[in-house]
């Protein structure tokens, strides 16, 4: 994270880190890693704990390095620099298959010649040192955990794809890793399956009580199922957090904008105006008043603001009591249903949005395109950032 990136708007409460752990010793560390490919780095210095029983998730578009951060840990590629410690071992020179790890890889890489009951008890036979009744209890406790106990003697090609990626889990968990990665486990699911699928996944990481890395660039998917978060770009980590302080208090303009939906705009700080900090923006005639969660003055090196869609109110009554008030046209809207996203453009190739729930709306009520507008929100509702 450069200088320019850094948080400017002050800490949500008193005491509060973005970039806090828990008090205790982590189960996984990442220290200093770099892995180049050639002149290609893939993975930038990277330092990164992870703590035991924790369901952490890293986040990022394509080509950020968070698969190979993960394959790192699982032994399928060797860091160019930097340690990897699990469980105070340092693991780096450990072969995959004498980790306390396990992976459920994307594409599932079941035996189609096998049963769900041998694919899942493949593992077990092959570390060998159970016997076969220890085995079989283990393959159907699985099974029965993953709630496909009544498929065993089924094929992989008789089942669908949400059964094959439980069939994957198990197979997975039959081992009892101490770490379960998880590579876009749900990427191949329709929606309404994947939705599902993710509260599954949280409630069998539960009840085993194991660490699951998942590596993913769903952020809806990220922001569900994981306590915290590290969010990757450029072989980097831009942002550690749990999921309402990733979103709530982003770091830097890349995290803003890559983490949920917002409005990002320059600005300027001009000064005070009693409690409120006055920033002017581009294309707006007025300035825009900023206020700190905690009252603290907001940092004269601010020069981005960031606010999300919901933190907007959009009317077509001048509203009263905002100190952001604005007037704009409707140029685009996104419905969803249950709730509306209405681009408003204030100036010309000045647009932010807004979000409105549908809920009661009245026919002759509704806001539709170049509609005149107000939109307003609250001073604290805002992030500032240095870029």
């Amino acid at each position: 994270m450069t200088q320019q990136d850094t948080l400017i708007s002050p800490a949500p409460t008193t005491g509060f880190s973005p970039w806090a752990e828990p008090d205790r010793e982590p189960l996984v560390q990442f220290r200093n890693v770099t892995k180049r490919f050639g002149s290609f780095v893939a993975v930038d210095n990277v330092s990164l704990n992870i703590y035991q029983r924790e369901f952490f998730a890293l986040l990022g578009p394509s080509g950020c390095g968070k698969t190979t951060l993960m394959r790192m840990l699982a032994g399928f590629e060797t860091p160019t620099s930097g340690e990897i410690i699990v469980d105070g071992k340092n693991i780096v020179d450990v072969a995959p298959d004498k980790r306390p790890i396990n992976m459920m890889f994307q594409s599932y890489a079941l035996f189609p010649h096998m049963s769900v009951e041998q694919n899942v008890a493949f593992g077990l036979h092959r570390a060998g040192g159970a016997a076969k009744s220890e085995i079989a209890d283990r393959t159907q406790r699985m099974l029965k955990l993953v709630q496909l106990d009544a498929f065993a003697k089924r094929k992989p090609g008789q089942l669908s794809g949400g059964q094959k990626q439980r069939v994957a889990l198990a197979r997975a968990l039959a081992r009892s890793p101490k770490i379960l990665l998880l590579d876009e486990p749900l990427a191949a699911l329709d929606k309404k399956l994947r939705e599902q699928t993710q509260f599954e996944l949280m409630n069998i990481q539960e009840e085993l009580g194991l660490t699951f890395l998942i590596v993913t660039h769903d952020q809806q998917e990220a922001m569900t199922v994981s306590s915290r978060i590290g969010v990757m770009r450029a072989g980097q980590l831009q942002q550690i957090g749990t999921p309402g302080e990733v979103y709530e208090y982003p770091q830097t303009g890349f995290v803003a904008d890559f983490i949920g939906d917002t409005s990002l705009f320059d600005i300027e700080v001009q000064g005070r105006e009693g409690d409120y900090t006055l920033a002017k923006w581009k294309g707006a005639d007025s300035p825009v008043y900023l206020r700190s969660v905690d009252d603290s003055p907001v940092s004269e090196a601010a020069k981005v603001f960031s606010v999300r869609p919901e933190k907007v109110t959009v009317s077509r009554e001048k509203p009263t009591g905002e100190p952001n008030v604005f007037a704009g046209k409707v140029v685009d809207i996104a419905y969803s249903g249950s709730q509306s996203v209405y681009h408003v453009e204030l100036a010309p190739g000045v647009v932010i949005k807004a979000l409105d729930t549908n809920r009661l709306r009245l026919v002759s009520s509704t806001i539709t395109w170049n509609d005149q507008v107000w939109v307003s929100w609250r001073a604290r509702s805002g992030v500032v950032l240095g870029s």
